[in-house]
């Protein structure tokens, strides 16, 4: 076989590839937008002021796992407490924090130790410490020895006293609407519906949206990294995952919010510790379970905009972050890898496994095989340039489509965005492909790297710098 036979039968499969890819977001992102249109006709039914001082809403322990995070853990628990919504607490975790975690809620909430009844299950590291807050009890704090996350939310779950979880990142602005707009369907469907999810938003510094006038949310151009990760969270969200959550495959309920029946997770054993992440894994988890016992259920991604969170405005955290997600993706789909193109799971089993396998799992193989095709057909001196330019235009022209598609379906949901928000993100759009994708492809290829070597660690990455709120 000559080096140029090789090449040609490499750019086919890439080719190929390329086409399987972005034909499934296309039908996702269709499916989509229907669902949006769909839950944004639920919305409008709802009676949501009914709804807050109603006193059959069911109760809900909002769970905020912390490990060093005095940066943020007061904001994110004020946005918490600041929710409309009958019946709830806060529990806070903290996971053995080295720094002023727990000093600085004690000088914002005059904690208090106090005594608390705790299950047996799930396992979790010693309960050293209970503290609550005089000043508005629905405050909890659990003080433990670390863990890791999925410890510090089990131990959460061995005290919440709610029948709904809500796990949150320290991280997180929630919106005062948060828990109405994702309890809604599981007030419509308690026995069903098992777990939500819904679009959480990006900042580089989540807590000053606590402090801004309503009105019209800007995006702010600096820094352009995190612009561009709001393109990417708009897509996942109102692409990928609304649209397999209306064919019942959505397959990650996101750490920075995901609400579950209290029930469903201590009798599957809480959230595991033997993964990088614990969202992704829980959620596998409990299709497989659902699906192999034939027992009805749903899992459901939601287009409303619940909260904000971190995102990381350096390309080295940023790297950090996506490594980690990738880690766990082919740490979970490895793990589950036996309901993939088996009827007995279903559409999780049919659609959305390979869908994970193909786009997820095998993606850092063709994008290095497409660099080292581009790289040999350079050296060679056979690279066909009107070829590559309409290749790398029309997958330019692609993403840009779908994160238009999924920038209109959020500001058709929120009208949240001020018109110089979306110029801003509409102007990235079609440059996000030459921008921001070679970073995810790269992060990709280093998570895929530490997975094979192994490497389960969370390399938790500093916060991004605050700048001072007047």
């Amino acid at each position: 076989m000559t080096v140029e036979l090789g090449l040609r039968l490499a750019v086919v499969a890439c080719a190929t590839y390329a086409a399987i890819v972005y034909g499934a977001y296309l039908l996702l992102m269709l499916s989509g937008l229907y669902e949006n249109a769909r839950r944004r006709r639920e919305h409008a039914a709802v009676d949501y002021d009914t709804l807050a001082s109603s006193r059959f809403a069911p109760g809900v322990s909002v769970i905020i796992p912390a490990f060093n995070e005095a940066t943020t853990i007061v904001a994110s628990v004020r946005s918490a407490l600041a929710i409309d919504y009958p019946t709830f607490e806060v529990i806070v975790v903290n996971d053995g924090s080295t720094d002023r975690t727990v000093a600085e809620l004690s000088v914002s909430y005059d904690l208090v130790p106090i005594d608390r009844a705790a299950r047996t299950e799930p396992v979790s590291e010693p309960i050293e410490a209970y503290y609550q807050s005089p000043s508005d009890p629905r405050l909890v704090v659990v003080d433990k020895a670390n863990g890791g996350k999925a410890d510090a939310l089990n131990a959460a779950l061995r005290v919440a006293r709610h029948p709904y979880v809500c796990g949150v990142d320290a991280d997180t602005i929630l919106a005062g609407d948060a828990l109405l707009k994702a309890t809604r369907v599981c007030i419509a469907d308690p026995q069903r519906v098992i777990g939500v999810t819904s679009y959480v938003d990006v900042a580089a510094d989540p807590e000053r949206l606590l402090d801004e006038a309503p009105g019209r949310r800007r995006v702010n151009a600096r820094p352009l990294l995190v612009a561009f990760q709001s393109l990417d969270f708009l897509r996942v969200f109102f692409g990928n995952r609304l649209g397999s959550s209306r064919n019942r495959f959505m397959m990650c309920a996101t750490g920075a919010f995901q609400l579950w029946r209290r029930d469903v997770v201590v009798e599957h054993g809480g959230w595991s510790r033997d993964f990088t992440c614990e969202d992704i894994e829980l959620t596998f988890r409990l299709h497989e379970s659902f699906r192999r016992r034939k027992l009805p259920y749903r899992i459901v991604c939601l287009p409303d905009r619940v909260a904000a969170t971190e995102g990381p405005d350096t390309v080295e955290r940023l790297v950090a972050q996506r490594e980690r997600w990738h880690r766990v993706t082919l740490e979970t789909w490895s793990r589950y890898r036996r309901m993939c193109l088996n009827p007995r799971y279903g559409r999780v089993g049919m659609l959305g496994m390979p869908l994970y396998l193909v786009t997820e799992v095998m993606a850092p193989i063709f994008e290095l095989l497409a660099l080292a095709v581009l790289t040999i057909g350079l050296a060679q001196g056979v690279v066909a340039w009107d070829v590559l330019l309409w290749t790398s235009a029309a997958i330019a022209a692609t993403n840009a489509t779908l994160n238009a598609a999924a920038l209109l379906a959020d500001d058709r949901q929120s009208r949240s965005y001020h018109p110089g928000s979306l110029l801003l993100l509409s102007l990235l759009a079609p440059i996000e492909f030459l921008v921001y994708r070679p970073l995810m492809s790269w992060a990709r290829i280093v998570g895929t790297l530490r997975y094979l070597a192994g490497d389960d660690s969370w390399h938790k990455f500093d916060r991004n710098e605050r700048a001072a709120i007047a």
